[in-house]
């Protein structure tokens, strides 16, 4: 249903150019400068019984910044539309934290500037918006040009959110280190600009519906066969393989590249001799499971 709401904007906006990357891209002089919007909705990305404010305000801004950061870019700029549940008892108290927490955010990724936005009510519950402004010297995408077999990188390690969100729901002992990565995560900004001043030719996006899912879209819009070895995929031991490939909000970098650079970790390789648009577990003797893949509606 997503990709068919997408194909139906496509197909009525003017200019669908722009659409298809985790960012925009409108060149400017000699710059790449990239625009991004993320909605943040209670009860759909964040439950107020496990998330504070500053929570709230880190996590709204990081999955922005992670945008960026997919794109090899340097963030600048963010506007903040805050609609706030009215039943709220002490507004000026969450309003005061959330912003506290964004800015933290903000400081720790890129010290990038929050300009502005709105501010409003909403019946029974939050929602935010975050539209955010970043550039590049020369953004990547997540198609690359050159059709030769590159290798599948990825940064940091996953499916810790997921474990942290099964085992809440389930009633059972939280990992701490679970909890920080699914409340406070770290989007790649450092590794992204690595990636610019090296100028390389890459593809690349962030994991955020998934590494599954990622290595299916690097797949289909680059027309290639992707094989990987499940057991190269970085994770902690307490987290399982299903956690790592289908259970999102990650915010790792995920990228084809010639030579895997550094702070990444090879998985595996994309080729275009066959079987395309796939991605295949040698390690499984098996296809990944594309159905599992997260899905918005």
């Amino acid at each position: 249903m997503e990709e068919a709401l997408i194909k139906l904007i496509s197909n009525t906006i003017t200019d669908s150019s722009y659409l298809g990357d985790d960012c925009a891209v409108i060149k400017i002089a000699s710059e790449d400068y990239l625009f991004s919007l993320d909605n943040f909705v209670e009860n759909t990305h964040f439950s107020s019984k496990y998330f504070n404010p500053e929570d709230i305000g880190w996590k709204a801004l990081a999955v922005n910044i992670s945008d960026i950061a997919a794109m090899a870019g340097q963030p600048l700029y963010a506007m903040v539309g805050l609609s706030l549940n009215k039943s709220l008892s002490d507004k000026a108290n969450w309003v005061s934290s959330f912003y506290k927490g964004m800015q933290e955010c903000a400081d720790n990724f890129g010290g990038l500037k929050i300009i502005g936005g709105d501010i409003s009510s909403q019946e029974a519950f939050t929602s935010i918006t975050v539209a955010i402004v970043g550039k590049s010297s020369r953004a990547l995408l997540r198609s690359i040009s050159t059709k030769k077999d590159y290798k599948v990188c990825v940064t940091g390690k996953f499916g810790n959110s997921k474990s942290f969100l099964d085992n809440y729901k389930a009633n059972l002992p939280i990992n701490p280190a679970d909890k920080i990565y699914h409340l406070r995560p770290s989007p790649r900004v450092h590794e992204a600009q690595i990636l610019e001043k090296q100028a390389l030719e890459a593809a690349l996006m962030d994991a955020s519906d998934g590494l599954a899912a990622s290595l299916y879209t690097l797949a289909e819009v680059n027309h290639g066969y992707i094989e990987i070895d499940s057991a190269l995929i970085p994770k902690d031991a307490h987290v399982s393989l299903e956690q790592a490939l289908y259970g999102g909000e990650d915010y790792e970098l995920v990228g084809l590249f010639e030579n895997c650079p550094s702070g990444f970790t090879e998985i595996g390789v994309i080729t275009y001799k066959d079987k395309q648009h796939s991605v295949y577990d040698k390690c499984l003797g098996q296809l990944i499971d594309k159905s599992k893949q997260y899905q918005h509606f």
